[in-house]
């Protein structure tokens, strides 16, 4: 642990004053402008496709200065994720859509082909012992808190016959990798259950996942199927408060972990990754499971 904030703490120096995280919800329009707004809010009977295009990389965006993740802005609210090479602050450049010129210049790219899967950390719903999306609600709310925090809410989300209000809260440091999840439900009984986890990779996936709500995945997968030819190697892990956890199981796309909320209506975890693109980073599955497992475990 010692010798990893050592690493990280000469990294925010070589950072300097950059050292720090952004947020941001940005319109996507004709002349290619993309506004930033602080919040949007669709009624629940919006078109689910039409709320996904109409913001610039479909969903808010959040970054620190190794990787970036957005949310998407439908019923999924898919975690998506985006690798950079070096440290540094780059999404306002960038946007999610990294040109092969940008690429050749040290900028990173996403990553990550989410498909079914329930991605990176992406919160479902639990029933008939598999995932569900959020797919009917009264309204979906995006908002940027800060340049650290965007906010997730879900009004009136019909769920096992009953309404409850969600409300999905994702936070980064400048000085972790880690992005850190809150999730806050009103209207819950006790027999609801919900899920997250993290998915196995589409080629070579090595992972494992604990009891003690630990899971990491490394492999490779084409983030971008329009280009097969780019191929990323990726790793994913999560990590679950005890105290939401029911179990941990794991399916044919997913390493999953059961949760209910706790005491307080909560259920929080951690979302870490990291991609072999980072110039000083890890570089093989047996590195980045090591490093779970010494760390998390």
């Amino acid at each position: 642990m010692k010798q990893k904030l050592i690493v990280i703490a000469a990294a925010l120096l070589a950072l300097g004053a950059s050292a720090q995280t952004d947020a941001y919800i940005k319109l996507h329009d004709q002349k290619a402008k993309h506004p930033r707004i602080n919040s949007i809010t669709y009624p629940g009977d919006a078109d689910r496709l039409d709320m996904y295009n109409s913001i610039y990389g479909h969903g808010a965006v959040i970054e620190n200065p190794w990787v970036a993740y957005r949310v998407y802005m439908d019923n999924r609210q898919s975690l998506d994720l985006y690798v950079k090479a070096k440290p540094q602050l780059e999404l306002d450049v960038t946007g999610f859509y990294t040109t092969p010129e940008q690429m050749n210049q040290g900028y990173g790219c996403d990553v990550l082909w989410a498909g079914k899967s329930i991605a990176a950390g992406s919160f479902r719903g639990w029933q008939n012992r598999q995932p569900v999306t959020i797919d009917t609600v009264a309204s979906r709310r995006q908002t940027v808190l800060s340049n650290r925090q965007i906010e997730v809410f879900d009004k009136d989300w019909n769920y096992n016959g009953h309404k409850i209000d969600m409300t999905q809260r994702y936070s980064v440091d400048p000085a972790s990798r880690d992005l850190f999840v809150e999730i806050t439900l009103d209207g819950y009984t006790p027999d609801d259950l919900f899920c997250t986890g993290i998915q196995k990779l589409e080629t070579g996936n090595m992972g494992f996942i604990s009891p003690e709500g630990v899971a990491a995945s490394w492999g490779t997968n084409v983030p971008d199927k329009a280009h097969p030819e780019l191929v990323e190697a990726v790793g994913l892990g999560i990590v679950v408060d005890p105290a939401n956890i029911v179990e941990t199981l794991e399916d044919d796309l997913n390493y999953l972990v059961v949760v209910r909320p706790d005491n307080f209506g909560r259920i929080r975890y951690r979302v870490i990754a990291a991609g072999s693109r980072e110039k000083d980073g890890f570089k093989n599955g047996k590195q980045w499971i090591r490093h779970i497992k010494k760390n998390e475990l």
